[in-house]
């Protein structure tokens, strides 16, 4: 096959294992010699493929040879082309804020063909001793090694030096639970407590915080006693631009195994029934588009509660019964101690 010349061009040509190989120029560098860059497909049009992007990338001027490409470009290029449409907008906002307080300010300004193995260990002991807990590090390491087989992938280094990788693992931290006594005085100050109702029903279901904000009064059956968890919220965020997308959106849950069926306490059912009555008299006051998602828990707009202010309010409720260094996690972590403690299965309450 004849080899077109100049600086963009490309060739492509079959190689002896079968795959393909194609070609392009890119142009004279400073000794005099002549630069090529080669990419590899199983398939011609894979290859080609990957020639006529990089070509596009010249002709746009957004292309940066591989040589010079530092890390911190190819994480951007890494999550914005190959990640961000596939993963759910939560999903993507963790890398992208790993990735920028984590990744780029210890490796960010490094050429990506400089990366060694030493590095990047020295980077994930250097995490571990800063206090991050050891599955935090495991999330950061095992995103940047995503990315770098991705570069090995597409014929951008040799190999990924992010293998081989060890991550000190430390003692995980042990979640809070609420004593009977805590767990009453908690429910009792939660009630005079703006959005204190969540918390309540969080406490009687093992709900986690996301499932509440998502439910609809569709997803409760008063006459059984149920209700069904099928969605979630999550936070719709363009990381890059720093502005919100709607801002709390309703979603799919966070796994599979989180959609099931909770069976109600009656003191549950007769408070949701009082939010039921709350939410028609003010929709009748105010009209037009109040709460026209059908929120169990809605904000004074009839919208997504924050997660701000979900936050402030059980801080609040922490500091009216004098316990402080809580999560909203405990409650779920709470509710299944209870259950155990009094002979029930968690299977039963999933």
């Amino acid at each position: 096959m004849a080899k077109k010349r100049g600086q963009g061009m490309g060739s492509l040509s079959k190689r002896s294992d079968g795959t393909w190989e194609a070609k392009i120029s890119l142009g004279l560098g400073a000794d005099g010699k002549r630069k090529r860059k080669s990419f590899y497909g199983k398939t011609r049009k894979e290859a080609y493929d990957k020639m006529i992007a990089a070509q596009n990338d010249m002709n746009s001027g957004a292309y940066i040879e591989p040589s010079k490409m530092t890390v911190a470009q190819w994480l951007d290029t890494w999550r914005i082309e190959y990640k961000k449409r596939t993963l759910k907008p939560s999903s993507y906002y963790d890398i992208c804020t790993k990735t920028e307080r984590h990744i780029k300010p210890y490796l960010g300004t490094y050429r990506i063909m400089e990366l060694r193995g030493d590095m990047i260990q020295n980077f994930v002991n250097t995490l571990s001793d800063s206090g991050l807990a050891s599955s935090t590090v495991r999330k950061i390491y095992v995103h940047l090694h995503e990315a770098l087989k991705q570069a090995v992938a597409i014929d951008l280094i040799p190999k990924n030096p992010a293998v081989g990788i060890k991550i000190t693992e430390t003692a995980k931290k042990e979640i809070r639970i609420l004593s009977i006594e805590e767990q009453a005085n908690f429910i009792y100050a939660a009630k005079d407590e703006k959005y204190g109702e969540i918390f309540i029903v969080a406490l009687a279901t093992g709900m986690r915080i996301g499932e509440l904000l998502s439910l609809q009064w569709s997803d409760i059956d008063f006459k059984e006693h149920v209700l069904q968890i099928s969605k979630s919220v999550y936070w719709n965020k363009d990381y890059f631009n720093k502005e919100f997308k709607g801002g709390m959106e309703i979603g799919t849950p966070k796994t599979k195994s989180s959609i099931r069926m909770i069976p109600l306490l009656p003191p549950i059912i007769e408070l949701l029934k009082n939010i039921q009555e709350k939410q028609a008299y003010t929709k009748q006051l105010l009209g037009g588009d109040y709460n026209n998602n059908n929120l169990v828990f809605c904000n004074f707009q009839g919208g997504i509660i924050w997660n701000g202010n979900i936050r402030r309010a059980f801080h609040n409720i922490e500091k009216k019964i004098g316990i402080s260094g809580l999560h909203t996690h405990c409650l779920r972590h709470t509710f299944a101690s209870r259950g155990l403690e009094n002979g029930i299965e968690l299977r039963e309450w999933n």
